[in-house]
């Protein structure tokens, strides 16, 4: 071999110094370039990004690592849901990947040799260090999205249950439900989200029992229920009593309720429509207790019974329903209705001592002379209705509610009645002579009288005797009444006597004298008008050429009764005015055909 020149010797010493001196000066420019950036031979998920400044490699990592969309199947017991990792909350943490990446070959640099440090970065490049990316998993999302996804795979648990065909109960068996277990689920999806791969996760399906399983006994329990008509009656019916009332099957379906217990489907009726069917009845049933009426005889102080009471009778609602549900356990189709009798307030055994009735405190009358047959025959008729009644303490007395239905049916003839200008003949008229002798009696007695009516014209009835102008009451049932009040702590009892011969009304009350006197002022009479010229009215029915006085004048005026009660320390108890403002009214008369009224101021109306 040829020995080299000493030039060759110098050259190789040259370009071995050039060598020597350059490296240094390499590795400078190396480590300045990357003083911010990564070094080379950093990867992510094989995804390189040596060189990379931060920002660029965070926005690389984020864009070439698409994780979101790896999916995860979740398999059901009959069907399978695909879900990305991004739906389940699954996300890289770009900025906290690049940091790895970024980090390699820097953890020591500021302890480390120069040499060590260029050893690394070469060992960096020949070898490469690829990282795993830093992922978020927000479990919250995966929850949120298997709390969505259990309203399609959960099934409610269907109850034994009765539907009706017709009138026949028919059972809809029960089965079973099923339900999500979130939470166990979750458990599978941690696991599979790690892996960062494709992944099948199995749903955690739970079976919902149903709550009713069984519904045989309330089918049996109902067939037996609407096998017929249930049947309702009065155990000891009166002659005339209403019933017997049928439920039919199609109501009795009606009132069926279903309730769960213990797993069984019971049957049982609907107490409270029970109930409301038999409210229907009990004013049908119910039948008012009559006190008895009485007259009271001053001398022996004794009550005789006039009118014996009766019993009165009322349905017990709850009893009968009870006594329905047990007949309908037993099979039984004909039920009798609970009732109870329901006492008189006064039976025909009060004694006036029990009831303090002791004395006359009051008496008012009037004189019927010379009225017509039709109008005596219902002053007659109407007394008596209240003769022997007993109004309790502190009740307000009704005339029209004693004096009942005026009708033909009831009695009453056709007689004079105050209508418009001229008397009328219509159903009842005298009435208001039994109601004002009433009114008389209530007056002298010091008792309130809540409501009193005084006639549109003067009748001359009521100032027979002396009686004097104002101290009349019409009524008119049932818009017109006459009421007044029982004020006495003791029960008040009204005799009521038509002298014969006198043709005398009187109104007798009998209670406990409690001391009370009466004052009477007036009338005091004011305002009195003259009625205007008469009125002949054709009548065709009337013979021809005759003429008849169908009603006399009367005048106008306002009469003013005052009247004061004192208790029996002399204390002012009531201090009342009557005021009646009567028309005056014109004489009128009724002519036959081919008569002539006179010729002057009359008024003559067609017939």
């Amino acid at each position: 071999m040829k020995a080299k020149s000493k030039t060759e010797i110098k050259i190789g010493i040259g370009i071995l110094t050039l060598l020597l001196l350059s490296l240094p000066a390499s590795l400078w420019i190396f480590e300045v370039y990357h003083a911010g950036r990564v070094y080379p031979g950093v990867s992510v998920w094989e995804t390189d990004v040596s060189g990379m400044r931060p920002e660029d490699a965070a926005a690389h990592i984020a864009a070439s690592l698409d994780i979101g969309n790896i999916p995860i199947t979740l398999q059901g017991p009959d069907r399978s849901w695909v879900a990305r990792m991004a739906d389940l909350g699954v996300s890289i943490n770009s900025w906290a990947t690049m940091a790895l990446a970024y980090n390699a070959g820097r953890s020591d640099s500021s302890s480390s040799s120069w040499a060590k440090r260029t050893v690394e970065h070469l060992l960096l490049m020949i070898r490469g260090e690829n990282f795993a990316p830093v992922v978020i998993y927000d479990e919250q999302m995966s929850r949120l999205y298997l709390e969505t996804l259990a309203q399609q795979v959960d099934l409610p648990a269907a109850d034994a249950t009765i539907v009706f065909d017709g009138l026949t109960p028919v059972i809809e068996p029960a089965h079973n439900g099923q339900r999500l277990d979130v939470e166990a689920t979750l458990k599978g999806i941690r696991t599979a989200v790690r892996q960062l791969t494709p992944a099948t996760v199995p749903l955690i399906v739970h079976t919902v029992p149903p709550a009713v399983a069984d519904a045989e006994q309330a089918r049996a329990k109902i067939q037996a229920w609407l096998d017929g008509p249930l049947t309702l009656m009065l155990k000891d019916p009166r002659e005339g009593d209403p019933g017997p009332w049928t439920i039919t099957p199609e109501e009795l379906a009606a009132m069926i309720v279903l309730q769960p217990e213990d797993g069984v489907l019971h049957a049982s009726m609907d107490e409270s429509a029970l109930a409301f069917y038999l409210e229907g009845l009990v004013d049908v049933i119910a039948i008012e207790p009559v006190d008895a009426r009485f007259h009271f005889d001053e001398a022996s102080q004794r009550l005789t019974p006039i009118q014996p009471s009766v019993e009165g009778r009322a349905m017990d609602v709850s009893a009968s329903v009870e006594r329905i549900l047990m007949a309908l356990e037993e099979g039984n189709r004909y039920v009798p209705l609970v009732v109870r009798s329901v006492p008189p307030r006064y039976p025909d055994t009060a004694t006036a001592e029990e009831l303090g009735i002791t004395t006359l405190v009051a008496e008012g009358d009037s004189y019927f002379i010379d009225s017509p047959s039709a109008r005596d025959h219902n002053i007659r008729l109407a007394a008596p209705k209240f003769d022997g009644l007993i109004i309790p303490p502190g009740e307000t007395f009704s005339f029209n509610e004693y004096l009942g239905p005026v009708t033909e049916e009831a009695g009453y003839d056709k007689s004079y009645i105050t209508a418009g200008e001229q008397l009328a003949i219509d159903i009842g008229g005298g009435i208001c002579q039994v109601s004002t002798t009433a009114f008389r009696a209530a007056f002298w007695g010091g008792y309130p009288i809540t409501e009193r009516w005084y006639h549109t014209y003067r009748v001359g009835y009521y100032e027979l005797m002396g009686a004097g102008v104002g101290m009349d009451a019409t009524v008119y049932s049932p818009h017109v009444d006459f009421k007044f009040v029982n004020d006495r702590p003791y029960p008040l009892l009204i005799e009521t006597e038509i002298v014969e011969g006198a043709h005398r009304l009187i109104f007798r009350f009998y209670s406990t004298d409690d001391g009370r006197r009466v004052e009477k002022e007036g009338p005091v009479v004011s305002d009195e008008t003259t009625p205007g010229p008469p009125i002949y009215q054709l009548d065709e029915s009337l013979p021809p050429g005759t003429v008849i006085r169908w009603q006399s004048a009367v005048n106008g005026l306002t009469a003013t009764i005052r009247r004061r009660v004192y208790d029996a320390d002399g204390n002012l108890l009531y201090d009342d005015l009557f005021v009646s403002k009567y028309e005056p009214r014109r004489a009128a008369y009724h002519y036959g055909v081919g008569y002539e009224p006179p010729v002057g101021d009359e008024d003559t109306e067609g017939g």
